[in-house]
C-alpha cells in the first residue's frame, strides 16, 4: 500500500508535530538531521509515532565528503550513525555522497563504497531490510545522478541499500527535460525494478526551480515540473509499492493534493500540460520564479 509523508528538520517540538501530522492523516516522516544523527533517538517519540501509525525515516546531514581522512572518516560516522537509527526503527537513513571537488565519480566510487561499507560493519547492527537510501542530487556538481547512484548500490552488500529518487533533482539536473512525459517514468521505474530487485520504492518529490541544470530551490507540487502525475499512472499500471516523501515549503497541503492525485493521475495530465505550457510562457517573458 503506497505511503505518503512529508520531511521537515529534527526540532524540540518533534511530538507536537507528530500530532499534527496525525491529525491530517500523513503516514510518514522523514526527520532531517541537518547536525547529526543522535546516538539514541529518543524512545518516547519512536513510541508516539508507532502509536500514531507514522513511519519515521530519517536523512543524514548534507555535508558528507570524501576528498581528506578526516572528512572520510566524518562521513563515516554519521552514516554509522544513520544506520543504527534505522536499524532501531527498522525504517532508512537517506543521505546524498557529497560533490566531486573537480575529481571523476569513477575516482571517488570506490572510496565512496569503502566509507558505506566501513560505516554498515561498524553500526554492528542486524541488516535484515535496507537501512540507507541512497539520494539523487539535483546539481550537476553533487555525486548523484541516476546512474552513479545505481553504480554504488550495486556495489555494495546485497540489500543493505535503495537509490532515493527525487523526481525534483534528476528534472533540475536534466535542465527540465527528463522526466517530461509518460514513457520517461515508466521506463525509469523498470530499469530500478530490473537493476536493483527493489520491493518497494522509496520517493522524494515537490516542484523546484532550476538554471543550467542546477537546482536552486524546492517548490510546491502543483507546479508540475517535474510533472507527477505521470509518474502515479505508471505506479498504478505496474501496481507499484512506494513511500512518497513531499519535500515543498507547504508539505502537508502538497501532500493531500498529491494524494488525491495518485487516486486518479489521468484526469490531472491536462493539468500538468497546461502548467509546464504557462512557465514555458512565463520564462520567455522573463519571470523565471514563475509558481
Amino acid at each position: 500500500m503506497p505511503t505518503f509523508g512529508v520531511s521537515r528538520r529534527y526540532a524540540k517540538d518533534i511530538e507536537t508535530f507528530l500530532h499534527t501530522l496525525h491529525e491530517h492523516s500523513v503516514d510518514a516522516y522523514e526527520i532531517g538531521f541537518a547536525y547529526g544523527v543522535p546516538e539514541d533517538f529518543p524512545t518516547k517519540t519512536a513510541h508516539l509515532a508507532e502509536e500514531l501509525s507514522i513511519k519515521l525515516s530519517g536523512h543524514i546531514p548534507f555535508f558528507l565528503s570524501w576528498t581528506s581522512e578526516e572528512k572520510k572518516t566524518k562521513s563515516i560516522r554519521h552514516i554509522r550513525r544513520g544506520i543504527r537509527f534505522a536499524c532501531k526503527l527498522r525504517t532508512i537513513a537517506v543521505c546524498h555522497l557529497g560533490h566531486y571537488n573537480g575529481r571523476g565519480f569513477e575516482e571517488l566510487k570506490s572510496t565512496i563504497t569503502r566509507g558505506i561499507s566501513d560505516a554498515l560493519e561498524l553500526a554492528n547492527a542486524k541488516h535484515d531490510h535496507p537501512v540507507l537510501g541512497i539520494e539523487t542530487t539535483g546539481r550537476q556538481y553533487e555525486i548523484g545522478t541516476v546512474d552513479e547512484v545505481l553504480s554504488v548500490v550495486g556495489d555494495l552488500p546485497s540489500k543493505t541499500t535503495i537509490p532515493v529518487i527525487d523526481w525534483a533533482h534528476i528534472f533540475a539536473r536534466s535542465d527540465g527535460r527528463f522526466p517530461r512525459g509518460l514513457d520517461d517514468f515508466r521506463k525509469l521505474l523498470t530499469r530500478l525494478e530490473n537493476e536493483v530487485g527493489i520491493e518497494r520504492f522509496y520517493f522524494h518529490g515537490s516542484g523546484i526551480e532550476y538554471q543550467n541544470g542546477q537546482e536552486k530551490r524546492h517548490l510546491g507540487i502543483k507546479t508540475c515540473r517535474p510533472p507527477l502525475p505521470y509518474l502515479f499512472q505508471a505506479l498504478n499500471e505496474a501496481n507499484y509499492d512506494y513511500t512518497f516523501i513531499v519535500e515543498t515549503p507547504s508539505a502537508i497541503e502538497d501532500l493531500v493534493w498529491i494524494r488525491h492525485v495518485s487516486k486518479d493521475p489521468k484526469s490531472w495530465f491536462d493539468f500538468a500540460e497546461k502548467r509546464a505550457e504557462s512557465y514555458k510562457a512565463q520564462k520567455q517573458i522573463g519571470l523565471s520564479n514563475f509558481l
